[in-house]
């Protein structure tokens, strides 16, 4: 009788020891899809958000679609159970799923989201009553204008005014003139001349003093540098105020010694550079030099050019920053965002005002990094974008 109620007892533990396996091997599989899907949708709105920031004004509804799907399929998702909408921030604009819609995205869309779904059936689920559950995961990216550029980027020690950015479009021809003017020529009509010796609108920078109202105020510690490419920097970057040519030199070739943050249009955020209005004849043969080194190892001769708004002389900084200490004498450009040029031309000889330049080609272009959320002209084209998951 005592066998009989222990042969009982073992196959009743039996029986709950295979159903609690039983329910982990289904948990455990129900994790691996939602992980699976998840990876597939941060992916995909990844794919599609970058296909609206860098053909925003060619693209179509129907082709930002088919980049997600794309990437879902990659990924090991299905399309045909997915949803995908263009976004604002995080409000919905449009659902875009299975589109064959060859109309433009919303102006206003900056993003993608994507609800990734799969039903998965479940060996054990029937002791809750279920013999499949249904897993989704969802993601969203948005794209912006580039907040930060860490060090050693092919960055140019020159900016130019956000105006002219603002006016042009990608294949535009910029030409930027020893001296005050800037010009862009479209592929097809006259260009459009900016800037006078009253109002100039390009600059040369020191990029060995930076400052940042988020930094320390601390000018004398030439070791400083930061690393990390994030938006809270609080190593100072006011570091050498009388740079010399060679420094120029050494930024042309090997890109920009420390991080460079954009701030807001109009605001005091992000960085005041050093500089100078005009540009500096001297580094433009260095700037040719590094032109034809990229071409000789295959690579296009991509350049960023810094963006500003504004520029102040030390007694507006003083005011901007009372806080800070006296800067000194010298004129400030406040960056606001990046562009993208593929340098055509560099002429170093000549008259002054007229016959020295550099000339370079607008290109849409993202890169890895964060967002500028206060730009204030998200919508320029221009401007380097990158793309980021929000969710």
């Amino acid at each position: 009788m005592r066998r009989g109620q222990t042969i009982v007892v073992v196959v009743l533990s039996l029986v709950a020891l295979l159903a609690v396996v039983g329910l982990a091997l289904d948990s455990s599989r129900v994790y691996q899809t939602r992980r699976a899907l998840q990876n597939a949708a941060d992916a995909a709105v990844l794919a599609g958000t970058q296909e609206l920031a860098i053909n925003r004004t060619v693209t179509t509804r129907a082709a930002i679609w088919n980049k997600v799907a794309d990437y879902l399929q990659r990924n090991g998702a299905d399309a045909n159970t997915a949803r995908a909408w263009l976004v604002q921030g995080t409000t919905r604009l449009v659902e875009i799923t299975q589109s064959a819609d060859m109309s433009a995205p919303p102006t206003n869309a900056d993003g993608v989201e994507v609800l990734s779904q799969r039903v998965v059936p479940v060996l054990f689920g029937g002791i809750l009553g279920r013999s499949q559950v249904p897993v989704q995961a969802f993601a969203r990216a948005n794209t912006g204008n580039l907040r930060t550029l860490p060090p050693r980027n092919n960055v140019v020690p020159i900016t130019v005014h956000y105006e002219i950015v603002r006016d042009a479009n990608v294949g535009d021809l910029l030409t930027v003139w020893d001296g005050f003017q800037v010009s862009v020529r479209p592929p097809s009509g006259c260009p459009r001349n900016y800037g006078d010796t009253g109002n100039p609108y390009s600059g040369w920078l020191n990029l060995a003093w930076i400052h940042n109202s988020n930094e320390d105020s601390d000018t004398d510690d030439s070791n400083d540098n930061d690393e990390d490419n994030d938006d809270d920097v609080t190593e100072s970057r006011e570091v050498d105020q009388s740079h010399s040519q060679a420094n120029v030199n050494d930024w042309i070739r090997n890109g920009n010694p420390y991080p460079v943050i954009a701030g807001s249009l109009m605001g005091t955020d992000g960085d005041f550079i050093m500089g100078n209005p005009g540009i500096r004849a001297s580094g433009l043969q260095v700037l040719e030099e590094k032109r034809q080194q990229l071409i000789r190892q295959g690579e296009r001769p991509i350049f960023y050019f810094l963006v500003f708004d504004r520029y102040f002389d030390r007694s507006q900084m003083n005011g901007l920053f009372f806080t800070h200490g006296s800067f000194p004498n010298a004129t400030y450009f406040h960056v606001i965002g990046f562009v993208m040029i593929e340098v055509t031309e560099v002429r170093w000889q000549g008259g002054a005002n007229s016959q020295k330049y550099v000339r370079g080609n607008f290109v849409s272009f993202t890169q890895t990094g964060n967002l500028n959320d206060s730009s204030g002209f998200t919508g320029d084209g221009e401007m380097v974008k990158t793309v980021t998951l929000t969710e």
